[in-house]
């Protein structure tokens, strides 16, 4: 009994070492994301956002600094040593002050802030534009992991049935019923079924890789795509896509921006021209016996030499430079949209073309292929033949879904608003 009991003793410790020893299993969080939970998340945690978000603060700051008005300047001086006195620092000896306050004219304070305050504009639009573009791409990394994760399915689909059908064509070919070429064959289908898969879960990991950037999730996490693919949608006409992206696009106004600040600018340059007036009260004790002095004065540059004429220069300069920079960006936006809206109504024309039961007509063409093929009904040319237009057919009709998906949400980029609903 004890010789048992030493045993089993022997046995838990090798088992629980044993057990200590093997990696632990990796634990991911599988999340199923939707557009819309997708979206909200991207506003509250992308770190690329959340950064530019404090550009915002930055330009308001600076426009708030920049209104305050100069700190008046107020000047003591007192005698050091008096030789007569033999004294250091008294104060009955000779000592003064002065306050002194600096003014700008010609509107520069106002020019300044009114500067600044275009800043702030410029910071806002730069932040609307990051989102914009980082929408799309969650957009297109949500489309394409709902790709590949839907051909993954189609391919491990493939791989069972393949295998059983190399069972059964091995069992025959042993019996002498059927050729040793028509196992070569499925076997060459289904390694190439599993490479068409190797290359899909590859996509899957960069697709899933982008994400948990985009949205700020743990490395150790895992996404199924849920994205709503219809042809229901209502397209707008293309005037009010256009005016949409001419009022709304923010790259566009940022460079209307860019002209209001150039303008400014030139403001500001002009009135820099005009010197700032230095006004100021003194008071001087001379000593003892004179009586006190109080005093004003004023000091201001002349401008003989210096009138900020070149910054005004290139200023105007800049202002023309922002006016043809509008132009360029008017036109690129216009032509954006000309494309983006092209190609929705393209695919959508191809999406109306597809009937209602032309999917299911793909699955039962194939499950009758797998029947037909295992009763030997059919030869194996004519079942791979059937095997590869099922595939080609169920790629080409998943990958219009999702370039139709892409495409709405392409022209919501290119007007900077949702119009597609």
């Amino acid at each position: 009994m004890k010789i048992w009991f030493w045993i089993l003793i022997c046995f838990w410790l090798c088992c629980g070492y044993t057990h200590a020893q093997e990696p632990l299993p990796v634990n991911e969080d599988t999340i199923y994301l939707n557009l819309e939970d997708a979206q909200k998340r991207l506003m509250e945690k992308n770190l690329t956002l959340l950064l530019n978000y404090y550009n915002i603060d930055i330009a308001k700051a600076n426009y708030l600094q920049s209104k305050l008005l100069y700190n008046p300047n107020l000047t003591y001086w007192q005698e050091l040593y008096n030789p007569n006195k033999r004294d250091f620092l008294n104060y009955s000896d000779e000592h003064g002050g002065q306050i002194q306050q600096l003014f700008t004219l010609a509107g520069r304070h106002k020019a300044t802030w009114k500067l600044a305050e275009v800043g702030v504009k410029q910071a806002q639009y730069q932040v609307a534009d990051i989102l914009r573009n980082l929408k799309y791409e969650l957009v297109t990394d949500m489309s394409d992991l709902y790709n590949n994760q839907a051909l993954v399915k189609i391919y491990n689909t493939e791989e069972s049935k393949l295998l059983h059908l190399i069972e059964i064509t091995q069992n025959l070919y042993a019996k002498g019923n059927a050729a040793g070429e028509d196992v070569t064959r499925l076997q060459a289908q289904y390694r190439d079924a599993i490479a068409q898969e190797l290359t899909s879960r590859q996509s899957i990991d960069n697709d899933e890789q982008d994400l948990k950037i985009i949205l700020n999730y743990p490395p150790k996490t895992y996404f199924i795509s849920l994205i709503s693919i219809h042809d229901s949608a209502t397209i707008p006409t293309f005037e009010t896509v256009s005016d949409s992206a001419v009022k709304n696009r923010p790259d566009l106004l940022l460079a209307y921006s860019g002209s209001d600040y150039a303008e400014k600018n030139l403001k500001l340059q002009r009135t820099t021209g005009v010197p700032d007036l230095s006004l100021a009260a003194n008071f001087e004790s001379v000593n003892d016996y004179e009586p006190n002095f109080w005093g004003i004065q004023g000091s201001i540059d002349l401008p003989v030499f210096n009138r900020n004429q070149w910054n005004i220069a290139a200023a105007k300069e800049q202002l023309k430079q922002s006016e043809i920079n509008d132009s360029l960006m008017l036109a690129t936006v216009q032509n954006q949209v000309v494309t983006s809206y092209t190609n929705l109504l393209r695919y959508k024309k191809q999406m109306n073309e597809i009937t209602p039961v032309y999917a299911q007509n793909l699955e039962d063409m194939m499950n009758n292929a797998f029947t037909n093929y295992e009763k030997r009904y059919i030869s194996i040319l004519d079942f791979l033949s059937e095997l590869s237009t099922y595939l080609d057919g169920k790629t080409n009709l998943l990958n219009l879904q999702v370039q139709y998906f892409n495409a709405m949400h392409n022209l919501d980029m290119s007007t900077g608003t949702d119009l597609i609903k």
